[in-house]
Order: structure tokens, then C-alpha cells, then sequence
């Protein structure tokens, strides 16, 4: 079952080059520690820093070839990569002692303890050094039009996380009421993929009861008429992620202060607030710089939902991009989700 998950969400890809990568670092380590044994250095230098060797070589090319990583969560992903992997080490080393294998060599005990535990690790590995490897999210739009099992059938699994977008009369009067069943038929479908949702209302808090039953993370607007602090609060109490929506066509002349509490922002990039298909407006820009260059970037999470495009997604910035019209107008929704992943910020 596990297997067949990661061949169906394309995490498999992530998985073999790990693996690859593993199986290489630990062939440079052993290397290193054979050449060290040959110097007749101590004995210290010689486990520690073959090790390290190892590790920075797998960082490195984990960063490069596997993990597209923001970089300014360089410094924080290689010290958790650091923590794990020399605690997967040592219980390595426990377990070859408490199986008894002294009468097989270094080399191949050092392989055999690595893929006991390899699973483990690498779990570690995505849940905390990788956590912010950049992410293409679909956005499903709470309306009568949307069929969730026709998205379904476009996309399968293949998103990275799911974006409900609800608008309602108080931000768009053009549009209809928000179907909010929807809701549950999303989560069913994507029962494990992290499920975010923009509520785009001037009141909010009327709707926070059905979005935070589903959802992880719950963006509303920071122009709207209701407390700020009381949304914030209520959504932190149902142990969901509050998040802060800033509209790229709005003043934001305090962004400091308005992103401040918030670990989850969303930027907006095009003019009409809930409706698909517009273009990418270059004001975003603007912000994006102006939040990446902050000294406490890796505090919070940057999505750029409206407008992504083949073109400008490889100059945005950021952690997240949500799509809709890009991936659904196109011959093959599920390659398009790839093209736009393999070109985000490359």
C-alpha cells in the first residue's frame, strides 16, 4: 500500500533519487574511512569525518537534484538533515551490536543497518529538513460549476496540496452562493493531501466551522471588516494554521506589521478576487521581494495563488503556487503539474 501511494502522488521520484543519493554518500564515506585507515590516523578522525563527508555530500546533492529548496531554509534544513542522519547512524551502530554481527566487515554491516533503518529516516528527512521542497497546489473553486470527479480524473493524485477557493457576495456580487458540501467531496478524494483553503468574505467567521473541519491551513483577508485577532484565535483553537491574505492590487503600505503574527501568507496576483483564468499581475513582484527580503523569512511561508503561468513561475519566489486554468486548460492536467514543478524557480 505504501509503495503503490508513492508511485500514485510521484513521490516516488523523490524517493529513488534519495536513495541513490544514500547509496552514494555512503560509498564516498567508506571511501574516505578506507583512505584515513591507510594514513594510520586516529581513530576519532577516522569515524568522524568520513561521516561528515558523507553527510554534506548528501545534503548537497539532495538540495541539487531532489529537494528544490527555498534558500533561505538552507541553514535550518541542514541542521535538521545533520540531527537526523547522525542519529540514524548511532542506532545503526545499536543495532549492529544487539544483532551480533562483528564477524561481518565494516563495509557490509554499515549498508545492511543503513536500509533497516532507511525508511525511518528518510520519513524524518521530509516531515523536517525537506519540509518547505517547493510545492504545486491545484485550486478547486467552492461554485456550482466545478465537478470534484471530473478534477479528480484530471489531476489524480498528482498535486502536491489541494486549494479551496470560497468567494461570496461580499467580495464578488457577481457570484453565486458558495457550495460549501464541496468541502467533505474534496477531502474524500484527497484524503491525504493537505487541504488549504482562502476564504475571500469580508466575514469570515461565519464559515470557519466547516473549512476547519477540513482543512489545514485557512487564509482570509487582512482588509476585512471582522477582528483579525478573534479569526486568528478561533482557528488556532481548532488546531488548524491561520493564514493572512495579501491582494497584490491592494495598499500594503504596513505589510511588516499585517504579516507579523502569521506564519502562512498568502499573496494574491490577480485583480478580481475569485474568479479563474486572469493574468498574473506584476505588482506581486513588488511584495514578494519586499517579504523575501525580511530577516525573518524562514519564520513564515510564502503561496502565490492567481496567474502562474509556464513563463513566470520560474521567476516567483516562494514555497507554494496554486493553478487552476494553467493545469485544467491544458491537453494533459497531470504532465502540466509536472512541467510546472520541474520549472518552479529554475
Amino acid at each position: 500500500m505504501f509503495i503503490k501511494k508513492i508511485l500514485i502522488t510521484r513521490k516516488y521520484k523523490l524517493f529513488f533519487n534519495y536513495c541513490v543519493i544514500g547509496i552514494f554518500s555512503i560509498l564516498i564515506e567508506l571511501l574516505f574511512r578506507k583512505f584515513f585507515i591507510s594514513l594510520k590516523l586516529d581513530e576519532i578522525l577516522i569515524f568522524t569525518i568520513p561521516l561528515s563527508i558523507g553527510i554534506i555530500f548528501a545534503f548537497i546533492c539532495n538540495l541539487k537534484f531532489n529537494f528544490d529548496l527555498p534558500r533561505y531554509y538552507y541553514k535550518k534544513s541542514f541542521f535538521y538533515f545533520v540531527i537526523i542522519s547522525i542519529s540514524s547512524f548511532y542506532i545503526q551502530y545499536l543495532l549492529s551490536k544487539f544483532i551480533s554481527l562483528e564477524k561481518i566487515n565494516y563495509e557490509t554491516t554499515r549498508f545492511l543497518m543503513s536500509g533497516l533503518v532507511f525508511m525511518v529516516a528518510y520519513n524524518f528527512h521530509i516531515k523536517y529538513s525537506f519540509k518547505k521542497n517547493k510545492k504545486v497546489g491545484i485550486a478547486i473553486y467552492l461554485n456550482k460549476s466545478e465537478n470534484i470527479e471530473e478534477i479528480f480524473s484530471k489531476v489524480g493524485f498528482y498535486p502536491d496540496f489541494i486549494h479551496i477557493d470560497m468567494v461570496d457576495k461580499t467580495f464578488n456580487s457577481k457570484v453565486d452562493n458558495p457550495d460549501l458540501t464541496k468541502i467533505y467531496k474534496i477531502k474524500k478524494k484527497w484524503p491525504n493531501h493537505r487541504i488549504e483553503s482562502h476564504i475571500m468574505s469580508t466575514n469570515p467567521l461565519k464559515y470557519l466551522d466547516k473549512f476547519c473541519k477540513y482543512s489545514d491551513t485557512i487564509y482570509f483577508h487582512s482588509e476585512i471588516k471582522e477582528d483579525q485577532r478573534l479569526i486568528k484565535k478561533k482557528i488556532s483553537n481548532k488546531g488548524k494554521e491561520p493564514g493572512i491574505v495579501i491582494h497584490a492590487l491592494k495598499k500594503n503600505d504596513d505589510i511588516k506589521n499585517i504579516i507579523k503574527d502569521f506564519k502562512e501568507i498568502l499573496i494574491l496576483s490577480i485583480k478580481n478576487p475569485g474568479s479563474s483564468g486572469q493574468r498574473f499581475n506584476h505588482k506581486a513582484f513588488k511584495i514578494l521581494n519586499t517579504l523575501n527580503y525580511l530577516n525573518n523569512r524562514s519564520n513564515f511561508s510564502l503561496c502565490v495563488d492567481g496567474g502562474i503561468t509556464d513563463k513566470n513561475i520560474r521567476k516567483i519566489e516562494c514555497e507554494k503556487v496554486v493553478s487552476a486554468s494553467n493545469v485544467f486548460r491544458n491537453i494533459n492536467p497531470k504532465k502540466q503539474i509536472d512541467f510546472l514543478k520541474d520549472n518552479f524557480n529554475n
